[in-house]
């Protein structure tokens, strides 16, 4: 039997059973009270232990013994409106099931510390974890995550191994990207969020859409979270006649770039249209109203904890994992026409 050595795929007790030429309970029996097994066999398991560097799982074993009830949620800016949704859809799953919700916020200053906040959330021994991909920081986090726990990723680059929720992002980005295009105009300026790079974001939604139109896709703009950062842009995208569509990465960086775009007297959607994405509350009451792509954070979050509850039953019946450990659940966005984006020009 190969010794496994992938940090992503950790020996499991049958793996151990296996080398040792024992029953799986016999390995248990040897982990909770070693004096039930005889010599020889204790002395094959913890040989076959330290060839295959397995950690026995104390998620699984005090979940045996229903000591705890506790799901982990990891995050960046839990202030933005993506975030906070979805969190507030996992609280109310979680709630509803009886477990108690903790959620650790990531810090990504650079790896090592980001290492350490996700190490600190896991040491609390959580039955499961629930990972917020969306920006690069929470990508970072996904490869110090143990994928032998329950765990389900939200957002972000299809994860083949892992339970993972799909936003649909880039069906999203092209939708609305082929929308601005088809009202005329020569190409769509795109205003990109932090980490949004990826194959399955709005930005390569934007780029697929130019292409397949045979229109120039011009550089993306990168912006930070802060509506700020969309004015100032707004007002740079201002000094160009030749810009005449926006597509910004997030609702509240598309108000700013309106807001940018008017300080330099150019009107929404008169001279440039403007669009976002995510459907913020405001976005609806916003001068001119915003159109974008609405995302059903909320669904997103209480589906997530229903996938991690799932693997968590795996664990406690003793099944481990299962094929359940890698489902894809798509949520798509549904495209919202408002005021910043009237045909008539």
């Amino acid at each position: 039997m190969a010794i496994r050595s992938e940090r992503s795929k950790p020996a499991s007790i049958k793996d151990v059973a296996a080398l040792a030429n024992v029953s799986v309970p016999t390995v248990s029996r040897y982990l909770n009270s070693r004096e039930r097994v005889s010599e020889e066999k204790r002395n094959r398991i913890a040989n076959s232990i330290r060839l295959l560097h397995y950690r026995p799982n104390p998620i699984a074993r005090a979940l045996v013994s229903e000591r705890t009830k506790l799901v982990t949620l990891l995050s960046t800016n839990t202030t933005l409106y993506g975030q906070s949704q979805t969190i507030r859809g996992v609280e109310q799953r979680a709630r509803e099931a009886g477990y108690a919700l903790n959620i650790g916020v990531l810090s990504g200053d650079d790896r090592s510390n980001l290492q350490q906040s996700v190490q600190s959330c896991l040491d609390q021994n959580p039955a499961g974890v629930i990972l917020l991909n969306y920006d690069q920081v929470g990508n970072d986090a996904y490869s110090f995550l143990r994928h032998d726990i329950p765990l389900v990723l939200v957002a972000g680059d299809r994860q083949e191994d892992t339970c993972q929720i799909s936003m649909q992002e880039r069906q999203g980005g092209y939708e609305l990207t082929q929308y601005l295009l088809h009202l005329g105009h020569k190409t769509v300026y795109h205003v990109a969020i932090p980490g949004g790079g990826g194959g399955y974001s709005r930005l390569a939604g934007w780029r697929s859409a130019c292409e397949d139109a045979g229109v120039p896709a011009p550089a993306p703009i990168e912006a930070n979270w802060d509506p700020e950062c969309g004015r100032q842009i707004g007002r740079k995208l201002g000094e160009s006649s030749d810009v005449t569509a926006v597509f910004a990465g997030n609702d509240e960086i598309g108000m700013g770039v309106i807001r940018g775009l008017n300080d330099v007297g150019r009107r929404v959607p008169e001279d440039v249209m403007v669009a976002g994405f995510d459907d913020h509350p405001i976005a609806k009451i916003w001068n001119p109203s915003l159109t974008t792509i609405r995302q059903d954070f909320y669904q997103a979050g209480m589906a997530a904890f229903s996938m991690v509850e799932s693997e968590i039953q795996d664990v406690v019946s003793g099944r481990g994992r299962t094929e359940g450990w890698s489902r894809l659940v798509e949520i798509s966005g549904k495209l919202i026409v408002r005021e910043s984006t009237a045909r008539t020009r």
